[in-house]
């Protein structure tokens, strides 16, 4: 079998079944970053009790549901915007901002790239460096930001690196891009994760800053890629009226409002997701210290980003070798400029991360 070199995302379970002839339901899923405690139980009883809800339209105003996220996030509701997971969102704010210079602190998450070169956008990349372990400070990304930038693009934490600026940082860089005129989003997709996450947040800054846009999905924390339910938090009057006018009625369906509105609340079982989470970093991050030669950074979400050793395997014919076990790692080739010595890890149940860290303990004495 010709051993693959293809950088697969973790969604990608369709192509590896292809290539690899492994049925998808038998992987084991370290790629797609999605929380391996399954959705809210509390949200899912109250969908099956009443599954009515998909003959109703959803409430237009979506009140219980931005409620529901207001208290979650301490933004205020009125600032909250409704989306199709975040990629919808990203593709709307970039439509009303029209940036003509923008800046993506990296390395990161390759679609904020695709999406502004679709629009012919002038980009500058500032990426941050191993030897900092992948995080810039806010007077270093302000300092390399060219003049006229229209907006700044931040994943915090980030995707791959799992670093992250915390709210001193991006209290000032929201300070600085306000008064420059420049549109500051950030994604936090990962934050969640955290179990600091209150201290590496900027949802609360909205509130204040209206140059500054908050992403966040539902699909890795809460386990529910399916529901499609993203939110976007800002204070601006302009976007918060162009998102009215431009986004179609009832754009979130009734299933979403539904499950949105209750699991934004459970918070059982957001402290079980946390606590759950912080044990397996904790677990992986001991293993792979035990591991000679892998070098591992800060971790502030459910990834873990790690370099292979020189001289051994790379970080695709790794993939390529566990893979073939049935457990999907992400390489982080396409991760400009990381190479192809690092692999980025998402944190699964206790029983598989044990098995995926022999694996690669195995993998790298051959």
């Amino acid at each position: 079998m010709k051993k693959q070199t293809t950088a697969f995302h973790g969604s990608d379970l369709e192509k590896i079944e292809a290539i690899y002839g492994i049925k998808k339901e038998n992987i084991i899923n370290f790629a797609a970053n999605v929380n391996p405690l399954g959705f809210s139980k509390k949200a899912a009883a109250a969908l099956a009790a009443d599954l009515s809800v998909i003959s109703r339209y959803p409430d237009p105003s979506y009140k219980a549901l931005k409620e529901a996220i207001s208290q979650y996030t301490n933004a205020n509701p009125e600032n909250i915007i409704l989306g199709n997971g975040v990629t919808e969102l990203l593709t709307l704010f970039l439509s009303m901002v029209k940036p003509k210079k923008a800046v993506i602190v990296g390395p990161t998450y390759s679609e904020y790239e695709k999406d502004l070169n679709r629009m012919s956008c002038e980009i500058a990349q500032i990426n941050a460096t191993e030897d900092r372990d992948f995080v810039l400070t806010a007077d270093s990304i302000i300092k390399n930001t060219p003049e006229h930038t229209d907006l700044v693009i931040l994943c915090n934490p980030n995707n791959p690196t799992s670093g992250a600026l915390h709210k001193e940082e991006l209290i000032k860089l929201a300070d600085a891009y306000q008064k420059s005129g420049t549109f500051l989003m950030i994604d936090e997709t990962y934050v969640e994760f955290s179990l600091r996450s209150d201290d590496i947040s900027a949802a609360a800054l909205t509130n204040h800053f209206d140059h500054l846009i908050v992403l966040r999905g539902t699909s890795k924390f809460f386990a529910t890629p399916g529901l499609r339910l993203g939110y976007a938090l800002t204070c601006n009057p302009s976007l918060l009226a162009s998102a009215s006018s431009v986004q179609d009625p009832w754009n979130i369906n009734s299933v979403a409002e539904t499950v949105g509105s209750i699991m934004f609340t459970d918070r059982e079982y957001i402290h079980l997701v946390r606590d759950t989470m912080e044990q397996e970093k904790n677990y992986i991050e001991a293993a792979l210290s035990k591991i000679e030669g892998i070098k591992t950074f800060p971790v502030n979400g459910n990834i873990i980003l790690a370099k292979l050793p020189k001289g051994s395997l790379t970080s695709d014919e790794l993939f390529d070798i566990l893979i073939r076990q049935g457990m999907m790692i992400r390489s982080c080739t396409s991760f400009a400029p990381l190479g192809d010595r690092f692999i980025r890890i998402c944190f699964m149940s206790h029983e598989d991360n044990v098995r995926l860290m022999e694996a690669i303990e195995n993998a790298l004495k051959q």
